[in-house]
This record gives structure tokens, C-alpha cells and sequence, in this order.
């Protein structure tokens, strides 16, 4: 007799190495404290996480509250939600021109209009932990001016089933 125990088993693991939601969670945000530290940054581009080589014409000139983002252990439901700054350190405007998400378990949004110099931006960023578990790690390629290089920001963590929603 066939037995549906190895189908429940492969369907579970799936899922346990899925981090990317199935369905649209609700409109319960959790939304961290961003650190407001300021790490000043060469204009790396993406797609590596290597920030020690410059090459593009804002090199050295947009500086990040933070390039990777720890959520820690979060509840699964609700968005995990935080918001990367940055500052406008050239001498004209910049404008963000293309945020690409890795996944469709992560949603953006973000400045829309020119930055000035000396003035600050952000990139709202959300993962989304509705039926989901385990460890994650998703990115989010920014480019400012049309360039091909971009910067590569990272949001990780961990979403614990058993974590209660607050």
C-alpha cells in the first residue's frame, strides 16, 4: 500500500528551504529600530559585498547608515521592516534610478525624487516572513544615476514560528 508520508516529507522540506513567501502577508508591519550609526562607504558595486574597491563616477561620496541588515529572530506573519539612509556627499544631485529586490519576498520603496548634495535618502525594505521559517538572507541592488554599478544591501535573519507576535 502506498503511503503519503515521503510526499509530506519532501513538500516539508521545500518549504523549510523556501524563505520566499507563498501568499501576501497582512498589513501587520514589525518594524526594527535602524541603527543610526554612520559607516562611510566607497561607492562598491553590486553584486559583490566586497566595500573595499571604488570604481564609479559617486565613488566615495555616498555614505550608508548600514550596508547589511540583521533582523535577528522575527515572528513569521508580519513584514520584517527597516529603512537604509543614506547621504548625498558629492557636490551635485543623485537620483535613485533602479532598486531591483533578489526575491518577490522582498518589497521596496524608496526616494523618489532628486537627492541634493549634503542631503539624505533612504530604501524601505521589507521581507516578507508569511508562511515562512528558518534563516534568511536577501539583497537589494540600488543605482544611483544611471550607472551600471550599484550598491548590494542585505537584509538577514531569522523567522521563528514559535516567536509570538506582539
Amino acid at each position: 500500500m502506498y503511503t503519503f508520508k515521503p510526499v509530506v516529507y519532501l513538500i516539508s522540506c521545500a518549504l523549510l528551504f523556501s524563505n520566499c513567501a507563498l501568499f501576501k502577508s497582512d498589513n501587520n508591519n514589525q518594524t526594527t529600530d535602524h541603527k543610526e550609526t554612520t559607516v562611510a562607504v566607497s561607492a562598491t558595486p553590486s553584486p559583490t559585498v566586497n566595500n573595499k574597491t571604488a570604481s564609479s563616477t559617486v565613488k566615495d561620496t555616498i555614505v550608508w547608515n548600514e550596508l547589511i541588515h540583521d533582523f535577528k529572530d522575527v515572528p513569521t506573519g508580519p513584514e520584517a521592516t527597516t529603512k537604509f539612509y543614506f547621504i548625498n556627499k558629492t557636490n551635485r544631485p543623485i537620483k535613485i534610478t533602479k532598486v531591483n529586490p533578489g526575491c518577490s519576498c522582498t518589497a521596496t520603496d524608496f526616494t523618489k525624487d532628486e537627492i541634493a548634495a549634503n542631503d539624505t535618502g533612504f530604501i524601505n525594505a521589507a521581507y516578507k516572513t508569511s508562511n515562512t521559517f528558518g534563516h534568511f538572507r536577501k539583497h537589494i541592488d540600488v543605482y544611483l544615476n544611471n550607472e551600471s554599478k550599484g550598491y548590494h544591501l542585505i537584509l538577514t535573519g531569522n523567522v521563528d514560528p514559535m516567536k509570538s507576535v506582539k
